[in-house]
């Protein structure tokens, strides 16, 4: 159902539709509200589909729709945790309408990337990272602000990543099937990070640390995944991956209160 629209307006009517099902949310029973979140989650894969189908094979219809879905829910879950405050909800509503257009463009990017190579590629891998990383940090807000059991914990932490880290490592040879190599891949930095959150659930970490060394544990992880295939992973950018989670890690040792 083309109805004559560009690919643009499309990815423009999406982004506003999706930013009205975010406002929607808060008039919303309580009760119903994480589904109405999943609802919302494949409203936006199934318009995000729409939006970008020209060019689609089955494997980008199903990989290049994991980010879109997920940004979705994850901004949407965390939605609701905010103050009740229209001057607090209408800002970040607005922020990610705006986000979520720049998010399709940097898809579509990828679609068209696979077939031919453009100049924008790199531009859209950054980011797709960068909304990979967000994503990731409100999801594992959400999940530690449910205060579960440690195992649940890592359970959850490890199905999260595994979607989000399996797109980013696709997004590198773009090839018409998954291989097994990425999906390997995937599963392995997923398992590190569902363990870290396993881990992390016995540190007395703050609310906000939490996620936040869980994020960046995949920034590092990833990232250097990412490097060591295509060949960059100098001494230089290992150390300057490796540093940046050290700063993390002591940001999380000086945050904590071991004695309660």
């Amino acid at each position: 159902m083309n109805l004559n629209l560009n690919k643009r307006q499309k990815i423009i009517i999406t982004s506003l539709i999706l930013t009205m099902g975010l406002l929607s949310t808060q008039m919303v029973d309580f009760n119903l509200r994480f589904r109405f979140i999943g609802g919302l989650g494949v409203l936006a894969y199934l318009l995000s589909l729409w939006s970008l189908w020209e060019g689609l094979s089955k494997t980008k219809a199903l990989v290049l729709m994991i980010l879109p879905a997920f940004f979705t829910v994850a901004v949407s879950s965390f939605y609701f945790l905010l103050p009740v405050r229209w001057l607090t909800r209408l800002p970040v509503a607005f922020i990610f309408g705006l986000t979520f257009y720049l998010l399709l463009l940097a898809q579509n990017v990828f679609n068209v990337a696979s077939i031919r190579t453009i100049p924008l590629y790199r531009a859209a891998s950054t980011a797709s990272f960068l909304f990979t990383l967000l994503s990731a940090f409100f999801l594992y807000n959400v999940i530690y602000a449910f205060n579960l059991l440690f195992i649940w914990n890592g359970v959850l932490v490890f199905l999260v990543s595994f979607p989000l880290t399996l797109q980013v490592l696709w997004s590198l040879e773009m090839e018409d099937k998954i291989s097994q190599a990425t999906i390997i891949q995937s599963f392995i930095i997923s398992l590190i990070l569902g363990e870290l959150g396993l881990a992390f659930s016995f540190w007395p970490m703050l609310t906000t640390i939490w996620p936040l060394s869980l994020s960046s544990s995949m920034y590092v992880l990833l990232g250097l995944t990412t490097q060591v295939l295509r060949g960059k992973a100098t001494k230089r950018v290992v150390w300057e991956y490796l540093g940046i989670g050290a700063v993390v890690l002591l940001i999380s040792l000086i945050t904590t209160s071991w004695t309660g």
